[in-house]
């Protein structure tokens, strides 16, 4: 058993190393024949028409918003337990910014708080050009009800599936794109797949893509200039950012994807016997439907502290005296005195309850039966 036991961690093989390798061993570590070749099995992967791989999901969540052109005094709307990066991207536009509460459930958007938020918004003038869905954990909001507000409400939709890399809903891989605009993907260490550091954005609208491309390459025009004087000339026609992937991480994406299944099936294996060994009454664990299939990214579960008598601090204390590092996904964005200057004094209800009772615990493809269940007798240990 390891010496310690984190939420999450990578898996690397040999193929994956040789991937890296062969890459370093050759003469082109960027722009190259590598990240096409990733691109190209990430839409394979998911069957959508485009994709591009960029630095990292934050960046990614920026070139969405900039595609479907957010600026001053547009409206974005996310989760309020999500990364800090979904609704950072909107603020890097210039835009006004506003929260959701989550449903105590799965821990996604909650439905009936955006339904009326949304009513409100109406009658005020107020609504949202694009809400960012976020995939918590890798199980997916429920995307037709969102996507008929949409229609509703007339505002895009970006899927945050920095989580949910092989997730599916309603037989679609997240991603896909058939009730969204644009998707985001992380490749961080600790998520489905890794490439080191990196992130993909998918689409099906081809102007979409091409502006994406363009913003990712610092805003350069290459293909449409004449270049009767200087062959290498090009121009730039706005304003980008340098947000390419290299082919060293690329290299190792390709060889990640293809264990993407594997990675997953590993992983539910996982979390079903959590499901089966957990239950008791002082722990909340999460209520998936059969529609959709997470990509276990994370195991959530929640405590009953009135129950317990003890605080979260404390079981999370015990755990990791025992090597077992668990962790918060995430603190409320409510609570950031950065977003505080932004959103008004709204009261998010489950989003404090969820904060003050949830813990994601260790689900990684190699985590072992025998650590498995030295975290299972020491989370009842915990609450004893």
């Amino acid at each position: 058993m390891r010496s310690i036991i984190p939420y999450s961690t990578q898996y690397i093989n040999n193929k994956d190393i040789r991937s890296v390798k062969n890459v370093l061993l050759s003469k082109n570590l960027t722009s190259g024949k590598k990240t096409l070749q990733f691109e190209y099995k990430i839409k394979s992967f998911i069957k959508c028409k485009y994709s591009l791989a960029v630095i990292n999901a934050s960046s990614a969540l920026i070139l969405a918003c900039r595609a479907l052109n957010v600026e001053k005094n547009d409206i974005v709307w996310t989760s309020n337990i999500t990364y800090v990066a979904s609704i950072n991207a909107a603020i890097h536009c210039g835009a006004k910014i506003d929260l959701i509460d989550i449903n105590l459930n799965d821990y996604n958007i909650c439905l009936d708080a955006l339904h009326k938020k949304l009513i409100y918004a109406k009658k005020n003038k107020k609504l949202p050009k694009v809400i960012v869905v976020v995939h918590l954990g890798g199980y997916s909001s429920n995307l037709k009800k969102i996507k008929k507000l949409s229609k509703i409400y007339k505002f895009k939709i970006i899927e945050d599936a920095s989580h949910a890399f092989g997730s599916k809903y309603e037989n679609r891989y997240i991603g896909d794109c058939y009730f969204s605009d644009i998707c985001v993907f992380s490749f961080h260490p600790v998520k489905v797949i890794t490439t080191a550091e990196g992130g993909a954005i998918t689409t099906n609208n081809k102007k979409i893509f091409q502006k994406i491309k363009q913003l990712r390459e610092n805003g350069i025009e290459r293909e449409k200039i004449k270049k009767k004087i200087d062959p290498n000339f090009y121009d730039i026609v706005d304003l980008g950012y340098n947000f390419r992937i290299n082919e060293i991480n690329s290299s190792l994406g390709i060889s990640q994807i293809e264990k993407t299944r594997y990675f997953i099936k590993k992983k539910r294996i996982i979390s079903e016997y959590y499901f089966n060994k957990l239950k008791d009454r002082r722990i909340f664990l999460p209520k998936y439907n059969d529609d959709r299939m997470s990509s276990w990214h994370l195991f959530i579960i929640r405590f009953d502290l009135t129950k317990i008598k003890k605080t979260k601090a404390q079981i999370v204390n015990f755990l990791k005296k025992k090597k077992i590092f668990v962790n918060t996904h995430y603190i409320p964005l409510n609570y950031l005195t950065f977003i505080k200057k932004f959103i008004g004094k709204s009261v998010f209800k489950n989003s404090n309850k969820y904060y003050n009772q949830a813990i994601s615990i260790p689900i990684y493809p190699h985590l072992t039966r025998k650590e498995q269940d030295y975290i299972i007798k020491n989370i009842f240990k915990s609450i004893k």
